[in-house]
């Protein structure tokens, strides 16, 4: 029998929300930016976020509080909101966890594995060569399913926490993306998807060491060629700004 000192205290607590209305607006102007609807630099009206969402501005000072702690957006005092926009050091570095991520998740990928993993894996990679064929117009479409595939493998290590971080991570490279167009994406592709072979390989033969070996590899040769978009993109900003 409960105690009438134990129902006072647990008479106390107040229903907990299921879902505040600051995480909706969260997740729907983080998907804008990863959408590319949001610009990177874009400054952020919070009114006309209010307005456009039907809340009022609480929730979106919320919202924009938590993207401003993870980084999806910048506050400047007396200036506003603004999108982030891509830094080298910040990819470099955030392309540095996510091979660190990849190598844990391989050690328990390979014990988790099934014969439909495999063939899920192999399916993407077949619709990823689909899309690649394309070329540009394929582009966006290759790159989700990109996405997919990786998460896919990371969710084969049956950890939550470096699953959320990894998706986490995964957006700070989506906005760096966001701010350059790769010209030799459809050159890159093959070798992409070559590597993308391997992993399935050392899955299906539960190998950790090849298949962290191939994904280090795979994450090295991304982290360069959007440094080198990142820089070619800038130096293309600079020297248009120069002409005007």
């Amino acid at each position: 029998m409960q105690s009438n000192d134990s129902k006072l205290r647990t008479d106390s607590f107040q229903p907990l929300e299921r879902r505040r209305i600051s995480d909706h607006v969260y997740e729907a102007v983080l998907h804008a930016i990863l959408e590319h609807r949001f610009k990177p630099g874009e400054r952020l009206s919070i009114p006309e976020l209010s307005q456009s969402l039907d809340v009022s501005q609480m929730p979106v000072r919320q919202a924009i509080d938590r993207l401003s702690e993870e980084g999806f957006v910048d506050i400047r005092p007396r200036s506003g909101t603004f999108v982030a926009q891509a830094d080298e050091r910040d990819v470099a570095e955030t392309f540095d966890l996510r091979r660190a991520l990849d190598g844990l998740a391989a050690e328990s990928a390979v014990l988790h594995v099934s014969g439909q993993d495999i063939a899920e894996l192999g399916e993407y990679i077949r619709q990823m060569d689909k899309y690649a064929a394309l070329g540009g117009d394929g582009m966006a479409a290759h790159d989700r399913l990109n996405w997919e595939f990786h998460l896919l493998i990371v969710r084969l290590s049956d950890n939550e926490k470096l699953y959320e971080m990894y998706k986490q991570l995964n957006a700070h490279l989506q906005i760096a993306s966001v701010h350059v167009s790769s010209r030799d994406w459809a050159a890159r592709v093959p070798r992409a998807q070559a590597e993308h072979r391997e992993m399935v390989d050392a899955l299906e033969n539960r190998s950790a060491e090849a298949l962290s070996d191939v994904l280090a590899r795979h994450v090295e040769r991304g982290k360069a060629a959007l440094l080198s978009d990142i820089s070619a993109a800038r130096e293309s900003a600079a020297l248009s700004e120069a002409s005007r």
